[in-house]
Parts: structure tokens; sequence; C-alpha cells
């Protein structure tokens, strides 16, 4: 099938109670936190810059430390990290391995927990779910928790055995729906929040037809069930057409043709990494000008900088507050967002993208739970079922035996992607 096909189906040119505020020790410098500490922080934030916030808070965060400005006491409480270090969804583990050890470094800083050093057991997946279960089964009896894996079809291999082994697994993808009464936790907003912010954006804009290409695999199909239901969910949209393709496939003009019947205004490309790198250049090898948009998975600067050549023109992705609260106005979220941008860019030379967010602020989570339950990892739990109105990176986290993932639409903007970085668009 040719490419003038293609490009004619496009209509083209020749994406227990509430715990407000965090305990003694279960903080850091460069992240204010909820509660007392937090307004605390962001009023020394706008008095005297950052500088001035991350001493303020620390000093209020190691009340009770005993003096120390670091974990002294105890054996340490050990954390599990597997991520993809290696394989197609590197570029978002070597971000989530850093953005953890961030916010390791920062906790113990601050006093540890209950007194007790952090410490970091991690492992590399290579992005297949396999090696995923090998890592989590190795290291699970040592570790009061795991964070990761990275994406939706290593998180859902992994839980079954974090919940038989009573240990939180916070999986580093959105695209997982823990079950009722399982230990497994999900990163970021739900997909339907991020398809029902992004839908709602075009909606408002008088965008109505929508053309949706996705991977077969577990977060493609995952995108597209919350695709459909966000454009049911508006009055006047429409899905023009619809295409799923393999995730190792080279070449997607049968599904572009496909994705494209009906003369869509704009296409939703809900593919991570290499996968959705594919559509792109067939997309432009079409000489298509559609807006396009896609998962936040791709909120990345490898990404975007592996696609420049043949980035869409008008590239749009949902995004949690870690990408546009310091652009779309102030306040407390906003200075909490820049003062992690500023500790990761002092530790890392670069600027955060998805992965490291997601990670600082799922180890920030589980170790305030497990100073609630006084080191207790089954206990954490239940502890991090019932932290409320917490104060993160990405959003305001309210947790409940129900919901593990905290966050939702009110949480998502959409951004603008470029290979200079991600701007605020709207909402």
């Amino acid at each position: 099938m040719g490419w003038p096909s293609l490009a004619a189906a496009f209509g083209l040119r020749p994406p227990r109670a509430p715990r407000t505020a965090r305990p003694p020790g279960v903080g850091t410098a460069g992240h204010p936190g909820a509660g007392t500490a937090g307004r605390r922080g962001a009023r020394a934030a706008r008095r005297g810059g950052l500088a001035a916030a991350a001493v303020t808070a620390l000093g209020v965060l190691c009340t009770g430390c005993g003096g120390q400005a670091s974990a002294a006491g105890g054996d340490p409480y050990t954390i599990g990290l597997v991520t993809s270090q290696t394989g197609t969804a590197s570029q978002l583990g070597v971000g989530e391995l850093r953005g953890a050890r961030l916010a390791v470094d920062q906790i113990n800083r601050a006093g540890g927990v209950n007194g007790h050093r952090l410490t970091l057991r991690t492992a590399d997946d290579q992005s297949n779910p396999a090696q995923a279960v090998l890592a989590a089964r190795k290291m699970l009896a040592q570790v009061g928790a795991i964070i990761g894996p990275s994406v939706a079809g290593s998180c859902n291999a992994v839980a079954p055995l974090a919940t038989s082994g009573h240990r939180i697994d916070y999986c580093l993808s959105p695209g997982i729906r823990p079950a009722p009464g399982s230990t497994t936790w999900s990163s970021s907003a739900d997909t339907r929040a991020l398809a029902e912010r992004l839908v709602g954006y075009w909606h408002r804009r008088g965008i109505t037809r929508i053309g949706l290409l996705t991977t077969t695999d577990a977060s493609g199909i995952d995108g597209a069930r919350a695709v459909h239901e966000a454009v049911a969910n508006e009055p006047g949209m429409r899905l023009t057409g619809a295409a799923g393709y393999d995730p190792n496939a080279i070449s997607v003009t049968p599904q572009l043709q496909v994705a494209g019947g009906g003369h869509p205004q704009a296409l939703v490309v809900w593919a991570s990494g290499a996968a959705a790198g594919v559509a792109f250049k067939g997309l432009a090898q079409s000489g298509s000008t559609l807006p396009v948009a896609t998962t936040d998975a791709n909120l990345t600067f490898t990404f975007m900088q592996r696609i420049a050549e043949y980035a869409p023109k008008t590239l749009l992705i949902p995004a949690t507050r870690d990408f546009w609260a310091d652009q779309a106005g102030g306040g407390d979220a906003a200075d909490l967002v820049r003062s992690y941008q500023t500790a990761y860019r002092h530790r890392f030379r670069e600027q955060p993208d998805f992965g490291p967010g997601v990670a600082y602020d799922a180890v920030h989570l589980f170790a305030q739970a497990l100073h609630s339950a006084k080191g207790d990892p089954e206990e954490a739990v239940t502890e991090l079922s019932r932290t409320s109105a917490y104060q993160g990176v990405l959003g305001t986290y309210s947790f409940a035996p129900s919901d593990h993932r905290g966050l939702g639409a009110d949480d998502v903007a959409v951004v603008r992607a470029t290979a200079k970085g991600f701007t605020y668009a709207g909402r």
C-alpha cells in the first residue's frame, strides 16, 4: 500500500485518618512536603528563593533527629528498585534510577526513617517482563518494598509476587490498574485521566474527529480503552478510525491508513519509545501535518531528541504537574516542582523528565508509610493506603484501599513537546 493512498486517507497535502504532614526525618531539602512543613517551605521559597526554602525545610523536617544531618542509628531499611536500564524502555529506567537515588539521599540527609538510613538494591530488567520477575523474586525477601518496574507488562508480571510476599510494589507505569486488595500501586495519573484531559483539550478547541493508533501490548491496550471512553464521554466527538500494531513492528503503513479513515482532524498514537517512533516516522514520510498526541511515557528528552528529524509539527502529551506547575501559575505546587527540579539539576546536570518524577514520589511515599508503620513493611501497606492530601511533585495524592493511584485529572494538563523541552499548552 503506497504513501499516496495513505496521505489521501488522512486528507494530507503532496496524547485511619488523612495524613497531611510528613513525619520528622521523612522529607527532603528539595521536597518541602505536605501540611505545616510544606507550607513553611513554600513561604521560604517565596521570601528568599530556593536556597532558603531548602534550609528551612531541612530544619523543620529534622526535628527529633538528635541534631544529626544524616541518619545514623539502626540497620538500614532497604528498598528494591527494578527498572529498565537497558532495552526498549531504558528512556524511562535510567531517569527512574536517578530520581529514586535523589529521593533516598535527601531522606537520609534529613534523618532517614525513624533514624534508619534508606538504601537501594537495584536491578535492570532489560525491558523484559521475565527478567523483571526474576529480579523481584531474588530481592523480595530482603527489601521493604519494590519500586518498579518501568512498564505495564513487567508490572503486571511482578504484582502477584509482591502481593503474595505482603510487600508494596509501586509500579512506575500509569498503564496498570491495581486490583482491590493487592499490594500494588501505580504511578502517575490513570490512563483514563490522561485521555480525559487530552480529549477534552481538543474538544474545547473545536477538534471533534480523532484517529487512534495503539500498540498491542498491555500499555497500548489500556490506552486504546481509555481513549475510546474519553471520546464517548465528549458530546460531538468521534473516532474516525482505530488500529493496533505490534510494538516491534518496523513499519505501520496499513495501520496508519486504517487510523486515518474518515479524515481525522488529529491523531492519537498511544505507543512508547521505539514503537512510537516508527509511527511518527511513517506520518512524516506520508507528509502528514496533523496534530498528534501520545502517551506520557514519551515525556523524556532522550525520546524527543531521538525523533527530532521526524517528530510531528504539533506533538501534545498529557502530563502531571511536574511538567507544568511552574509554568501555569504560582503557589505551593509550583514552588515544590521548582525545588525538585533544582535539586535534580544540581545532582545530575540535566533537567528531569518523566522517569525521575515517578520514582522520586514513589520513594517519598513509601518512606512516609514505613515511618508510620514503625519500620514494618507489611503494616506499611495499610499506612500507604491511608495516606491523603500528600503533596508530591506529580500532584496531590489521596489513596484508599480501593484506590492505589491517588492522582486524577485535576493533576493533569496538556504540554507541547519538542526537542527543546515541554511547555504548558492548556487544560
